[in-house]
């Protein structure tokens, strides 16, 4: 028996949700965090294993993949706790915080920004540079990934072509969360 489209997309989302809670479960509690925060940090690491970047993008073959974090110090350390020993392509993942310039020698390959003032400069800094944004609310104007708040749920927007313009490859099953 044939499985409609519309069948299959709450089964994708259901993996999605079940892999993201159980990544958050594995966080460190250190320091204390938001349920909300949990689920960012969760949500850039999930989004980060559905992209890939070009070679280009990493000084060698085993250099750490760079997350940075602006304009969330709290989300910051979370992502720090959530991301700790994990791997994104066989990566090591390394979480910076961001303050109000990036280091052109320290590019990060995920940037997230939080809704500031400093938004639009900072996704300014890194257009067409293989780094994917990822950003609260709606993608583009520079951002890749848009984290959108839907009630008590986030979720994710793609804008493809914002992610061509950084050179990334997004992978279908992304693409399809997005969209669902």
């Amino acid at each position: 028996m044939a499985l409609s489209l519309a069948a299959a997309r709450p089964s994708r989302q259901a993996v999605l949700c079940l892999l993201i809670l159980a990544g958050a479960a594995q966080a460190r509690p250190d320091l204390p965090a938001t349920p909300e925060r949990k689920l960012k940090a969760a949500y850039i690491y999930r989004v980060a294993t559905f992209v890939g970047w070009p070679d280009a993008a990493f000084a060698r073959a085993g250099a750490p993949l760079l997350v940075g974090v602006a304009g969330d110090d709290a989300l910051a350390a979370e992502a720090a706790r959530f991301m700790g020993g994990r791997l994104v392509h066989g990566r090591p993942l390394a979480v910076v915080r961001i303050d109000r310039r990036l280091d052109p020698h320290a590019m990060p390959h995920v940037l997230f920004v939080a809704a500031s003032p400093a938004r639009g400069r900072l996704l300014d800094a890194v257009r067409s540079q293989p780094v994917l944004t990822v950003c609260d609310g709606a993608p583009g104007h520079g951002c890749v990934v848009g984290l959108v708040a839907d009630g008590t749920h986030l979720r994710p927007r793609v804008d493809r072509l914002e992610a061509t313009a950084a050179q990334l490859r997004v992978s279908a099953r992304l693409l399809a969360l997005a969209a669902w």
